[in-house]
């Protein structure tokens, strides 16, 4: 069975929901300490405390670790690619966005959330507090998953605009099928059936 470009992007979809599912459930995870100091009205100095120890033990996350996250992270920017390679001409905006929020995604990594982690360690924060660098980190976390989720959404509606054409493609079929049928073969209309019964005298 010959693969075709259809199935190929059937693929690269598919690669890019695991990576996106799989950065969100990473991420997500971090939310137990983000929360507090994001939203939590009743804020504690323990709150940061056990933030910075998190994060200080992300930081000595062993490598093979670290390797299998990029390995996934790799596979959906492989699905990205694959869908711009020849995207549909009516759909091509939704494949270039998925492309750009998921390098947006992968450079709020790299330049905020690494960088909060490594700071955690050094305790470098720059011109913020420790406190202030810990928020940014917990509000880069939360901005990553919002941009994961813009990329859910747009391989959603994707999905439902091809969902929809082959509704409307499977309904012009049946159209044009039935108006082949009430054809005679010499081209005729075949007439009308009649719904009423003459009258008698």
């Amino acid at each position: 069975m010959k693969l075709t470009y259809k199935d190929i992007c059937t693929i690269g979809t598919g690669l890019i929901l695991i990576g996106t599912s799989f950065i969100m459930g990473v991420f997500f995870a971090n939310q137990t300490y983000d929360y507090h100091i994001l939203f939590n009205t009743d804020l504690k100095p323990s709150h940061f405390e056990n933030s910075l120890r998190h994060y200080q033990t992300l930081y000595y996350t062993a490598p093979p670790v670290l390797y299998a996250l990029g390995a996934v992270v790799s596979l959906g920017l492989i699905g990205c690619l694959i869908k711009v390679y020849k995207p549909n001409p009516d759909l091509k905006i939704f494949e270039y966005a998925t492309l750009v929020m998921y390098v947006i995604g992968v450079c709020m990594f790299i330049t905020n959330i690494k960088t909060g982690i490594e700071s955690s360690v050094s305790s470098n924060w720059g011109e913020v507090t420790e406190n202030q660098g810990l928020a940014v980190i917990a509000s880069s976390n939360v901005i990553l998953l919002v941009i994961f989720i813009g990329v859910l959404v747009l391989q959603a509606g994707l999905w439902y605009s091809h969902w929809e054409y082959q509704q409307r493609l499977e309904q012009f079929y049946a159209e044009e099928a039935k108006t082949a049928a009430a054809v005679t073969p010499t081209g005729e209309t075949k007439p009308a059936k009649k719904t009423e019964a003459k009258k008698q005298k």
